[in-house]
């Protein structure tokens, strides 16, 4: 395993939440888990998750680390977990716990792939499901009036319609490239969501309405974009969805993850399949039936 991760670990470097850097090198069931942090993270950052997927489960694992000390990872069992998660659970929100729970999962599904460990002490522990509240909706006047409030910028207007039209998720957003608009047509412009590694099933082509296109011409021209369409960062992003609605008169909080929501709610309404809109938002079909309790009461005739 060594011989065959060589050139990963020994070139790339990782920094944790001290000052000093560390040189990656590969783990080993006789080392402890907060020895791997660094060939984790690198792995985590290599592999096509999300933006702030590596540095939140690393975060996890060096809390588990702590708690398992110098134990070696090749001893440690399912037991170690489960007491971990006893410890945290009366005072932790369950959503993060939740996340530490998953966290947890994907290091010994990994270290398993790694050959580090024979057996996987994490299997059969998993976070309980959580039922998050309904997102406040946007009756379709307030839609409306998100719209013609925005449109008076073109940066504003274009983050509003991409994502109300296409029910992109946020970091699929930050991720579009000029390249992957086809507007030669403007009564047939397609965008191309596309992903790397193991998200690459996510890819999907959209149709765009034809107002996108003078938008997103007046915009590339105002604010001299070139090669990535939106380079900022998800916290700024979501500060122009929120001046938007403020502008906008909308007492309700405007976010990408409401108007993704709001996408497939509106394509509900309209007659789209649920499953036909779960699809062009790139969902996993393991979310499948989650969605459906969601979004279903989100769709359905008010009581």
């Amino acid at each position: 395993m060594v011989k065959e991760q060589k050139s990963l670990f020994d070139t790339r470097r990782f920094k944790g939440e001290k000052s000093q850097s560390f040189n990656i090198e590969p783990p080993t069931a006789e080392k402890s888990v907060y020895a791997s942090l660094p060939a984790y993270h690198a792995y985590l950052s290599t592999s096509g998750y999300a933006v702030t997927t590596p540095k939140d489960f690393t975060a996890d694992i060096k809390r588990f680390g702590q708690f398992t000390g110098s134990k070696p990872i090749g001893e440690i069992m399912d037991v170690d977990i489960r007491q971990w998660i006893t410890q945290l659970t009366p005072t932790m929100e369950p959503k993060t716990l939740s996340r530490k729970i998953s966290a947890v999962g994907n290091y010994f599904k990994w270290l398993k792939a790694q050959k580090v460990i024979d057996e996987n002490p994490a299997i059969g522990i998993y976070a309980p499901r959580l039922q998050a509240p309904l997102p406040d909706i946007l009756f379709e006047g307030e839609v409306e009036q998100l719209l013609k409030s925005a449109s008076s910028d073109p940066r504003t207007y274009l983050l509003v319609l991409l994502l109300l039209e296409t029910g992109i998720k946020k970091s699929e957003l930050q991720e579009l490239r000029i390249r992957d608009f086809d507007l030669s047509n403007k009564y047939r412009a397609e965008l191309w969501v596309k992903h790397t590694g193991k998200h690459v099933f996510k890819d999907r082509r959209l149709k765009l309405p034809t107002e996108l296109v003078t938008v997103f011409n007046d915009y590339i021209e105002q604010y001299n974009v070139t090669d990535v369409l939106f380079p900022y960062t998800a916290k700024y992003i979501e500060k122009l969805l929120s001046k938007a609605g403020q502008n906008a008169r909308i007492e309700k909080g405007i976010t990408a993850s409401l108007l993704r929501d709001m996408f497939v709610i509106r394509s509900v309404n309209q007659g789209m399949r649920m499953e036909e809109a779960f699809e062009k938002i790139g969902l996993s079909k393991s979310s499948y039936d989650d969605a459906r309790k969601k979004y279903r009461r989100l769709t359905g005739s008010a009581l």
